[in-house]
């Protein structure tokens, strides 16, 4: 009875804290639309706010122009005037839509509206008329005389009156929200305490039933002990004690060496003068003469006698001494490891575990082992460890296991760790099997590993700032900038030019290596003609092969049924550049460097053959090592950093290809890479061609803008006023599909979403910009107004900007000089350039730069500064840096843009690439917002005045 009502109620109390909540929801709900439908009512009111402070600013644009023209004459005032006049008109008729059905203002509010602003409009011709007619003089007498000024404050009385009103309004529903968030936090804090009670209540009521079916368990476990006293007394040696306590043998056919009678007799009275009745009678005993044991149980027949049995345990006792003493031997092999170890069954029961594992608990080993790990207090801190365990022993084999590189969890105190873990399955029988689990420390080498990371990360780009000044102002001084050099200084100049151009190599370097091991370095991956990229890596680097007198030669085999593979080609180019400089510089003077390209099965080889001394035995093994170098010293005179292979092997696994080399001492080394070859089907696989929208015929000579936009109905938009004025369009709604449009097409401008889906904006400029192909591709970063169907009016919003360039510190002089230079043909007045960056030395330097030509050049070192600059002139060009003391460089997108025409940009930074979670980002940077035929007019306004580049559109597809 007391089980079915504690079951009775916890089921009223589930079903009272369910209808609770139910009601709780209800509630809610109704709270819900009672805030929606206040903050329809905010948003109405903040409406005709506006509608109210547009006519004031209408009337105030008609008086200031009208003064304006009275006071000077000239026309150009009255332009204020004319606008005044267009918009008054419609921001009444939309005031008096939205007051629609509302008791004020009502239709006499209008009526004393109109006519005053009636009267104003008078006033206001009437003194323009009479400047045109009588000149200023009479013009200010009858502005003096016309009352104008009166007519201002009574229409701003009643502006004001219906603005008061609103706000009175909004007050009101405020009031309104807090009472209804008040009265629903109260009901919320209610419900949810009676809920916590109700739930209690079923708690203890489960609570309760557990202990009375305890109670049930133990009485019929005492009745099944008394039930098998029988079955639990082996028959070895048996005695019977009587109510006199007389001790008598019972056993048929007495077993051989028996303990008799009279010897046991005593321990058996003993046990039987016991005065704890319900506890079991038994005790190890240990006969003197033969020195064997035996396990002695006494237990009553119920009859008044007792029945007593003796089992020799001799060789049982022998082996529990050795087993535990084997135990004490692993349990302090195991406790002396640091590292994490455990053995778990089937169920999941920890069989044994050390003290390093108890410690990462707060705990003992004994507290944990026979204990599955939910039955744990900290058991969610050893989850990651228990991973694959069911798998692992369900599946196991004799070779068998399962290794964890990295798994992080945090101790008992809170501190994260790492571990490197290793299971293994543990074989106890055909159907029984354990798996033991080895965890090894490594936060300390993650640390290190780590810290190394962010040290040759942090030092390398400050390294960056001021190599550029000094690489920029020795490429002055040694381009005579600061007058002649003599014969003396000369090579010195010479020297440390050199070693800067050296040092920049190295932390380029660096920080590839660092890229490549965080996984941080961007692939574009296609289908492209090894052979063309090789010819080109070779023509590139010849002037280098120059320098040390090697020719080059390219063994072409024009047999060769393809050259096509799935690769980047601008990190081939790395590749090829890497093993190239290489086997130039370890070739003799008057030496040739051959490159061949064969198959190799499958794959497609490009061999690179030297004539130098080869590769020694002892440094073959590490050869693809960072800072790897056979004689450091000659490497230093070569200009090598020991970091060119190691990239080279790191680029090439990317690229899912293979690398090695092949060296005879004396006869020079050939290095080899092999990448997969496409198959026949996917080569021979034509793309489905994407015909540009708003061409009439392959013919057509429209210029082709690839429109990079995640929005597809604002892309969408933007297309149809670019078709208004003439341009042919692509569109793409994610990088990777620009990035196919663009290998695709001859595309000769793209626009640039600030806010991509797949990827980074900043990211994507910078790696589009590092492309040699697209390196003067015009790019306008365009920021469309999001299209809503639920409350937009459908139209078309958005602003521009256009990036010129990306340029990586350290910079070298001619590139900044060739840039400038093709963005000073914007205008023909003395151009002003608006210089970004919070290096003092670096602003100098770019001063003493461009001191030979024609223009203005206004530097800032802060964000707050080129703000206030930008405000006050305007800028033909912009360079900017994008790490500044207070923000970020595209902080100034937005404000640039709200010129017309917004200036050309010229990104400048030590940064490289970044990355997803970087906290560098493209946000919504343009604010201005023009109508789409505006932002059409403006995106053609800058592609017509771009400065021409050394690279056309035909070289991107050659």
């Amino acid at each position: 009875m007391p089980a079915r009502l504690a079951i009775g109620w916890h089921s009223i109390a589930f079903l009272a804290a369910f209808l609770l909540l139910a009601a709780l929801g209800w509630q809610g709900k109704r709270t819900q639309e009672a805030l929606l439908q206040t903050n329809r009512s905010v948003s109405h009111s903040l409406e005709i706010i506006t509608s109210v402070q547009a006519i004031f600013s209408s009337l105030q644009d008609i008086e200031t122009g009208s003064r304006g023209f009275i006071l000077t004459g000239d026309p150009t005032y009255l332009e204020p005037y004319e606008r005044g006049l267009r918009q008054l008109e419609g921001n009444r008729r939309s005031l008096q839509r939205q007051v629609e059905g509302r008791h004020f203002p009502d239709r006499r509010w209008f009526q004393a509206l109109d006519a005053t602003i009636a009267e104003r409009l008078e006033v206001a011709a009437g003194n323009i008329q009479t400047r045109r007619e009588a000149g200023l003089q009479a013009a200010v007498e009858r502005l003096r005389n016309a009352g104008g000024h009166l007519l201002m404050d009574r229409l701003r009385a009643l502006l004001n009156a219906v603005e008061q009103h609103e706000r009175s309004h909004l007050a009101a529903a405020s009031e309104a929200v807090a009472r209804t968030t008040e009265r629903a936090q109260r009901l919320a804090l209610i419900g949810t305490l009676v809920v916590i009670g109700l739930f209690l209540a079923a708690f203890w009521a489960l609570q309760r039933n557990l202990q009375i079916r305890q109670q049930l368990a133990r009485g019929a476990q005492a009745g099944e002990a008394r039930l098998g006293a029988l079955l639990q007394a082996i028959p070895d040696h048996l005695y019977a004690v009587d109510e006199r306590q007389q001790v008598s043998s019972i056993s048929r056919g007495t077993p051989r060496r028996a303990p008799p009678p009279e010897a046991i007799e005593p321990l058996l009275i003993e046990l039987l003068n016991q005065t704890d009745e319900g506890a079991l009678r038994q005790k190890t005993w240990c006969e003197v003469q033969t020195q064997r044991t035996f396990e002695v149980r006494l237990m009553p027949t119920g009859l008044g006698d007792h029945l007593a049995i003796a089992r020799d345990v001799s060789e049982l006792q022998r082996s529990r001494d050795s087993l535990h003493d084997q135990q004490m031997f692993l349990r302090r092999v195991v406790d002396t490891d640091d590292n994490l170890i455990f053995v778990r069954d089937v169920q999941g029961r920890f069989l044994l575990c050390n003290t390093a594992l108890a410690s990462l608990l707060g705990a003992r080993p004994q507290d944990i082992e026979q204990r599955r790990a939910d039955e744990l207090p900290s058991s969610q801190l050893l989850q990651p460890l228990l991973s694959g365990d069911e798998e692992l022993a369900e599946l196991a084999t004799g070779s068998s296991e399962l290794r964890t590189t990295e798994v992080a969890l945090t101790d008992a105190q809170g501190a994260e760790r790492w571990y490197q873990v290793v299971k293994r399955p543990l074989r106890i029988s055909p159907r029984t099997c354990h798996v033991v689990t080895v965890a090894v420390d490594i936060s300390l080498r993650r640390r290190m590993e780590q810290m190394k990371t962010e040290f040759i990360s942090t030092v390398s780009h400050e390294l960056r700032t001021p190599l550029t000044a000094i690489r920029g102002a020795l490429g002055m001084l040694i381009g005579g900038i600061g007058g002649q050099i003599s014969d003396e200084a000369r090579p010195l100049l010479g020297i440390a030019h050199k070693n800067s151009e050296r040092l920049v190599r190295l932390i380029n370097d660096i920080l590839d290596i660092e890229k490549l091991e965080a996984g941080r370095l961007a692939f574009n991956f296609g289908r492209h003609d090894v052979r063309a990229l090789v010819q080109q890596a070779l023509s590139d680097i010849t002037p280098y092969g120059q320098d040390y007198g090697v020719s080059l030669e390219f063994l072409d085999d024009p047999e060769l049924p393809t050259s096509e593979a799935t690769l980047d080609p601008d990190r081939f180019a790395q590749v090829m550049a890497n093993l190239l400089s290489n086997a130039i510089k370890h070739s003799p003077a008057g030496g040739c460097v051959t490159v061949e390209l064969r198959h190799s099965g499958e794959m497609l080889e490009i061999g690179v053959q030297d004539r130098g001394p080869g590769i020694p035995e002892a440094f073959r093994s590490r050869i693809f090592e960072r800072f790897a170098q056979a004689d450091s010293s000659d490497a230093r005179q070569r200009g090598g950093t020991g970091l060119g292979l190691a990239i080279t092997r790191s680029l090439v696994q990317q690229m899912h290809g293979q690398i090695g080399f092949d060296s005879q001492p004396g006869q020079g080394s050939r290095f080899w890479l092999q990448l997969p070859l496409e198959s026949n089907e996917q080569a021979a696989r034509p793309q489905a061609p994407v015909q540009p929208v708003g061409t009439a015929s392959p013919a057509d000579q429209a210029t082709l803008i690839l429109i990079l936009e995640p929005d597809s109905h604002a892309a969408e938009q933007l297309a149809e006023a670019l078709h208004q004025h003439g341009y042919a369009t692509l569109i793409a709604h994610a990088a990777a599909e620009a990035r196919e449009l663009l290998d695709r097409h001859r595309v000769q401008a793209l626009t640039l979403s600030p806010a991509l889906h797949d990827e980074n904006s900043v990211a994507f400029l910078q790696s589009l910009r590092s492309q040699h192909h697209y390196r003067n591709l015009p790019v306008l970063i365009v920021s469309l107004q999001p299209q809503r169907r639920d409350e937009d009016d459908g139209l078309l919003r958005g602003g521009a900007v256009g990036v010129i360039d990306w340029l990586h510190k350290p910079i070298d002089p001619s590139r900044v000089m060739e840039v400038i230079r093709a963005c000073l043909q914007l205008g023909g007045s003395k151009p002003r350039i608006l210089h970004v960056e919070d290096d003092d030395d670096l602003r100098v330097l770019l001063a003493r730069q461009i001191a030979m030509l024609d223009i203005e050049l206004v530097g800032a070192a802060t964000l707050h500064e080129a703000r206030q600059l930008i405000a006050a002139q305007p800028f033909d060009l912009a360079v900017i840096d994008l790490m500044l003391p207070d923000g970020e460089g595209t902080e100034l997108f937005d404000q640039l843009a709200s010129s017309v025409p917004p200036p050309p940009v010229i990104i400048f930074s030590a940064l490289d690439t970044p990355i997803q979670d970087s906290r560098l980002a493209l946000r919504q940077l343009v604010k201005s917002r023009h109508d789409g035929e505006e932002l059409a007019r403006l995106i053609q306004h800058l592609l017509q005045h771009w400065p021409p580049g050394h690279t056309h559109s035909d070289e991107v597809h050659a």
